[in-house]
């Protein structure tokens, strides 16, 4: 049985490339956590909006005028 003993040539990359690849990457990444945030905040915008909103005179969550608690 042959076993190779050569190791794998190194990879040269330009630095102009290398830089290139890094702020890609990093703009990429911004890229989704700017959506993945706007997502989260539109979200949770718009339902507290639907609950905020009531006509006025209407009593706040069904109860009748004039309620005070528990007697």
């Amino acid at each position: 049985m042959n076993a190779s003993t050569t190791y794998p040539t190194t990879l040269h990359i330009r630095r102009a490339h290398l830089i290139g690849m890094i702020l890609a990457t990093a703009g990429l990444a911004a890229v989704i956590t700017w959506l993945l945030v706007a997502v989260a905040f539109d979200s949770g915008a718009a339902s507290s909006q639907q609950g905020v909103s009531q006509p006025s005179g209407t009593p706040a969550a069904g109860f009748p005028p004039g309620y005070r608690g528990l007697p």
